[in-house]
C-alpha cells in the first residue's frame, strides 16, 4: 500500500497544470507529441471523412470585450490536441480545413479557461466562448476579482509580469523569469509575479523557494486564489498535507470554479490515507475539467490500488495510458497495470 502512495505523490506539480505554467509546459508537448505520433482511427483519413470543415469564433470576457493573445486549442475525438491558435486584436480565431468529427474548443488564459463542443461536418461552425471571472479593467488590470492590491500595481511592472507570461507560454522559461526580476524590481509585493515565479520554482524542484514567494503573495493579497492553489502545490511536494489542505481549501473558496483544487487536494487526501476523500476531489476535478486530463485518472488508480479495488484501478490505468501513452509516468502506470492484473487473477 505503501508503494502507491509513494507513486501517487510523485505527480508533481509539473504535471498537473495548475496554472498556465505548468499546463502549457508539460501536458501540451506530451499531446502533441501524441498527436504528431499516432493517426486516429477515421479521423485522418481522407478517404473517410471531408476535410472541408471550419469551426471559427471569438473570445470575449463577461463584458462581452473580445480577449486577445487568448490560446485556443482545438480537441479531437480522442481528446488530444488537434491544433492551436491565438486570438487576433479582435478576439478572432479560425481552425481550417477540418475532418469531419466532433471537437472540444479550449480557450486558456491564466487558470481561466472556457470550452465548447462543435460538430465540423463539411461546414463553417462558429462559437463564442466567454471566460469566466476575466473582465479587464480600464487600467489593464486583470483577474478573477480586481483588488486593491492590483490597482496599485505600477503599469511597467504589468507589462514586464506580461512579457513574462508570454515567454513561459513559448517554453522560454529563462526569459520570463528576466521579466519577473524586473517586475519584482519595480514592485515587490506583485503577487501575480511573484505567484508565477514561486510556479516556475516548483517546476524546478525548489519548493522552499516556491514556498516564500507564494507566502509573500497572499502577504501582498490575501485574495489572489492562485497564489492559495499554488501554495497548496508546493506543500503537496512537501508532503505536508494539512498544510497543503488549508491552503487549497482557502483558493477553492476564493475560485470555485478551478477544477486544479479538487485535484491537488485529491493528492492531499491520497497522501494521508484518506482514500475514499481523495476519490471524491478527483471526481469533483473530472467533472470540471475542461476535457480529461490524464494525470487524474493516474492519482485514481493509486488510491483504487491502495483500496484494493483492483478491476476499478484497472480501468482507470488503461483510460490513462490511451490518455497519455509517452508520458513521464506512463512507465509507472504500466507497472502499476500489471500489478493490478496479477492481483485480480489470483482471486
Amino acid at each position: 500500500m505503501k508503494t502507491y502512495r509513494v507513486v501517487a505523490l510523485a505527480v508533481g506539480f509539473a504535471g498537473c497544470a495548475l496554472s498556465l505554467t505548468a499546463q502549457r509546459m508539460s501536458i501540451n508537448p506530451q499531446q502533441q507529441q501524441w498527436n504528431q505520433s499516432n493517426t486516429f482511427a477515421g479521423i485522418n483519413s481522407p478517404s473517410s471523412r471531408s476535410e472541408n470543415s471550419s469551426i471559427s469564433g471569438t473570445v470575449e470576457d463577461m463584458r462581452n470585450d473580445p480577449m486577445k493573445d487568448v490560446r485556443v486549442e482545438l480537441r479531437n475525438e480522442s481528446g488530444a490536441v488537434s491544433d492551436s491558435v491565438y486570438t487576433n486584436s479582435s478576439g478572432n480565431f479560425e481552425f481550417t480545413r477540418l475532418p469531419t468529427g466532433s471537437y472540444l474548443v479550449v480557450a486558456t488564459q491564466g487558470v481561466r479557461q472556457a470550452s465548447e463542443r462543435v460538430d465540423a461536418r463539411g461546414f463553417a461552425s462558429g462559437v463564442t466562448l466567454r471566460m469566466p471571472g476575466s473582465a479587464q479593467a480600464q487600467d489593464g488590470v486583470e483577474g478573477n476579482a480586481i483588488s486593491v492590491a492590483q490597482y496599485r500595481i505600477p503599469a511597467k511592472a504589468r507589462e514586464q509580469y506580461r512579457k513574462a507570461h508570454e515567454a513561459v507560454e513559448k517554453g522560454k522559461k529563462d526569459d520570463a523569469n528576466k521579466h519577473l526580476a524586473k517586475a519584482l524590481e519595480l514592485c515587490p509585493n506583485y503577487a501575480d509575479a511573484l505567484t508565477l515565479r514561486g510556479v516556475l520554482e516548483l517546476n524546478q524542484k525548489d519548493s522552499q523557494s516556491a514556498i516564500a514567494d507564494l507566502d509573500k503573495a497572499i502577504k501582498a493579497d490575501a485574495n489572489y486564489a492562485m497564489a492559495y492553489l499554488v501554495l497548496g502545490s508546493a506543500f503537496n511536494m512537501e508532503s505536508k498535507f494539512d498544510d497543503a489542505l488549508r491552503a487549497l481549501q482557502r483558493g477553492e473558496s476564493l475560485a470555485p470554479n478551478y477544477w486544479q483544487a479538487h485535484f491537488e487536494m485529491g493528492k492531499s487526501y491520497t497522501g494521508k490515507a484518506d482514500y475514499p476523500a481523495a476519490l471524491r476531489q478527483l471526481e469533483r476535478a473530472e467533472s470540471m475539467a475542461p476535457g480529461q486530463y490524464p494525470l487524474i485518472y493516474l492519482l485514481r488508480a493509486n488510491a483504487l490500488m491502495a483500496m484494493k479495488q483492483y478491476p476499478d484501478a484497472t480501468v482507470a490505468l488503461q483510460a490513462y495510458l490511451q490518455k497519455d501513452p509517452q508520458g513521464s509516468n506512463s512507465a509507472q502506470a504500466r507497472k502499476m497495470l500489471e500489478q493490478a492484473q496479477a492481483f485480480m487473477a489470483k482471486k
